[in-house]
């Protein structure tokens, strides 16, 4: 991931991505968590005794669920290291039911998602110690009301 440093947090314990793994997120990721979620359909009544159809405007808008795949790639010195690297990102990423935080850094600014783990959709292992695979999460309640991505 350019410029930037991506942080875990699964309710037990805090990782960093690059330095406990060995793990870096592709160039595509941040446009991949940045892209903003389909609106819920607003209320609405349509009626064959009027024209058109009634929308209430006064209620917010609300925001489905989205599911985001996340690209990552894995460097170990390693086998061994890569085995080792690989189930300890897998036992993060699932340690808890609540899901986990993924905070990134980027740019001056931090920006936090709360994410559920799905699965694990391609996977390749290149020489036994570099690994490129693809990492699906569910953002349960995105833009947290008003915002899952906050920044601060």
């Amino acid at each position: 991931m350019p410029r930037g440093t991506c942080t875990i947090y699964n309710w037990v314990d805090t990782y960093n991505l690059k330095d406990d793994f060995g793990i870096s997120l592709s160039d595509g990721a941040i446009s991949t968590l940045l892209s903003p979620p389909a609106a819920k359909e607003r209320v609405s009544n349509e009626s064959r005794l009027e024209n058109g159809k009634r929308i209430d405007i006064d209620t917010p808008t609300y925001f489905q669920s989205r599911d985001l795949t996340l690209e990552m790639h894995l460097i170990a010195s390693s086998f061994e290291d890569y085995i080792a690297k690989w189930r300890s990102f897998l036992s993060a990423i699932t340690a808890t039911g609540e899901g986990i935080k993924l905070s990134f850094r980027i740019y001056e600014q931090t920006l936090v998602f709360d994410l559920q783990y799905v699965s694990c959709t391609q996977f390749a292992v290149y020489n036994g110690t570099l690994g490129k695979f693809a990492v699906r999460f569910t953002e349960r309640v995105p833009m947290n009301g008003t915002a899952s991505l906050s920044v601060s």
